[in-house]
């Protein structure tokens, strides 16, 4: 069963579409032209030619061509080519891609909440720590924890990766606000089993990588925010 799991993973990895992580990580360094001409496609919420981008912004065509060149090979832009609407050759029209304005994380979200949802109550967070322990094995695995300057770095940085934007409360005691959440859904309770997803995953995590360290989440414990404190 694993070498043939393993055996899809590489089939998917060579042959498959590329991780839109990746393509964000890339595409990153954006000038403020670039970014005002990826916020011009989303607020035109349609497929637009060049002559159209350049005279919303008041460009030239040929720069508009430039900037879509760098957003469309880092993934933040399609292109595709539709018949003329009368005579003529057919037309290049570029739209921004759902997928780099947070839709897919919003889809996400909304699948692990349903999940959660459709535990039974009196073993929902048994379940939901279930989950983050195997999540964790798969941090671990996969290099992203960093601990070499010690539990309480590694851990501050690995809930920064993950979008938890964390403020350092008490850096003496290893305490740590997570002002955000990426696995909260807005408007929405919180699912029973949800935040006992993390403390599973940061269980697991130093179990694997800082078996003397332990994290203890205390869910809205914070104005705002939730408590995370690392003994190291």
């Amino acid at each position: 069963m694993t070498i043939m799991r393993e055996s899809i993973m590489a089939i998917v990895h060579s042959r498959g579409p590329r991780p839109m992580a990746e393509a964000l990580n890339q595409a990153t360094p954006l000038t403020r032209q670039q970014r005002r001409l990826l916020d011009t496609l989303v607020e035109m919420a349609r497929s637009v030619t060049v002559v159209e981008l350049a005279e919303a912004l008041e460009s030239h065509p040929n720069t508009i061509r430039e900037h879509l060149a760098v957003l469309e090979e880092s993934g933040l832009v399609s292109a595709a080519t539709v018949p003329s609407k009368g005579r003529g050759r057919p037309r290049k029209v570029y739209r921004t891609n759902a997928g780099a304005r947070g839709a897919p994380a919003r889809h996400l979200v909304g699948l692990i909440t349903a999940a959660l949802k459709a535990f039974p109550d009196d073993t929902a967070q048994a379940d939901g720590y279930r989950w983050g322990r195997t999540w964790g094995e798969d941090i671990a695995a996969s290099g992203v924890y960093d601990g070499s300057d010690g539990a309480v770095e590694g851990v501050t940085s690995l809930m920064a990766d993950m979008g938890f934007a964390p403020q350092m409360i008490d850096s003496n005691q290893g305490c740590m606000g997570l002002t955000q959440c990426p696995l909260l859904s807005t408007g929405q309770a919180v699912p029973k089993g949800l935040c006992e997803i993390h403390q599973g995953m940061l269980d697991e995590v130093l179990n694997r990588e800082a078996p003397d360290a332990k994290a203890f989440v205390e869910p809205f414990a914070e104005p705002n925010a939730c408590r995370l404190t690392v003994n190291p």
